[in-house]
């Protein structure tokens, strides 16, 4: 019992306890750094705690790959249009085959004919990256009108031009020259099988390095910004950027910024081209203060495993500097 009232009283004097005074931050900022410094290739960081202005840029004004972290404008872009009235989040869309993509997802394991609504590809699209999912709301509501969206908030840097089958032909034909102009379906045809798995990883390092084609572009800041917005319900509407929210706490990949994290609420989306980028973006709310954070990364020369588990360290060190309990293996 005793033992009980001590945790409660503690958990109240953090509750309670005032926030760290801003010039705190720029030890954060040596550290933050100094994980930077270490990292064996290129990695914007961009923090701000929303509660006291605070603020960390590093190289967070730098184009980089975003992978799947486009998919948080993306559902920004649907939920406009559904404001506008263009289609209901209960509309439902039939699965076909030329609809299936290569994983991250489920929906490419379906049999034709199932119908989500809107707000299930939303979901998927966020929670568990769902590529399908992610080109239907894509062509619905136009790639170019997410670009254009995010123009109109200020964000000069942040684009989507091409949908993930576009960049699967490019990468499997990279492989094979006939899977360029393959459709759809044809692509989730590709004999992975005849080709080594070093083959297929330097087919997908050049696509990403020595192509034209991308799957989103931003920086940290700007990406910050979109989250900042949307933590502030200001990001299409208030009914909206709960609703964006609420999906993004249900996040199921969490081996990046929830990895050393105990018992701080996140709402965050991830961004996968390992073992080169791995991505992480959201709201971190610690002891009260919504805590945006983006960490973006690129050329990375080692293992996967590391990549992660740099970008969880920044997590870590941003939530151990507002007063959140870490996971006992931190060093």
């Amino acid at each position: 019992m005793k033992r009980i009232l001590a945790v409660v009283l503690f958990s109240l004097l953090l509750a309670f306890a005032p926030p760290p005074a801003a010039g705190d931050s720029k030890k954060l900022e040596q550290e933050l750094a100094r994980i930077r410094q270490k990292f064996p290739g290129d990695m914007a960081v961009y923090m701000k705690n929303l509660a006291t202005g605070e603020e960390i840029a590093l190289d967070a004004d730098r184009v980089y790959e975003t992978f799947s972290v486009i998919k948080v404008p993306i559902m920004a872009e649907v939920l406009r249009q559904a404001g506008e009235g263009k289609f209901s989040l209960s509309d439902r869309v039939e699965l076909k085959p030329a609809d299936a993509r290569w994983p991250s997802g489920v929906l490419y394991t379906m049999e034709p004919g199932l119908q989500p609504t809107i707000r299930d590809l939303l979901t998927l699209m966020i929670i568990l990256s769902d590529n399908a999912a992610t080109d239907l709301l894509g062509d619905k509501v136009g790639r170019a009108n997410v670009t254009k969206f995010m123009r109109s908030l200020g964000l000069e840097k942040t684009t989507i031009e091409f949908s993930d089958v576009d960049w699967d032909r490019v990468w499997l034909g990279t492989l094979d020259p006939r899977f360029r102009t393959e459709t759809g379906e044809g692509v989730m045809k590709f004999p992975f099988g005849k080709y080594t798995g070093a083959q297929v990883r330097e087919a997908f390092r050049k696509t990403i390095y020595e192509s034209n084609i991308y799957f989103g572009h931003s920086t940290a800041r700007e990406m910050g910004k979109v989250f900042e917005w949307m933590a502030k319900g200001e990001l299409v509407s208030k009914p909206a950027s709960d609703l964006m929210l609420s999906i993004l706490r249900k996040q199921q990949v969490n081996n990046r910024f929830p990895r050393y994290l105990r018992d701080v609420d996140i709402a965050h989306k991830t961004g996968d081209g390992q073992p080169f980028i791995a991505n992480d973006a959201g709201v971190l709310w610690i002891n009260g203060q919504p805590i945006v954070l983006v960490v973006f990364t690129g050329r990375h020369r080692a293992e996967t495993s590391a990549l992660h588990d740099a970008v969880a360290r920044v997590a870590a060190l941003v939530a151990r500097h507002y007063g959140a309990a870490l996971a006992p293996d931190f060093r």
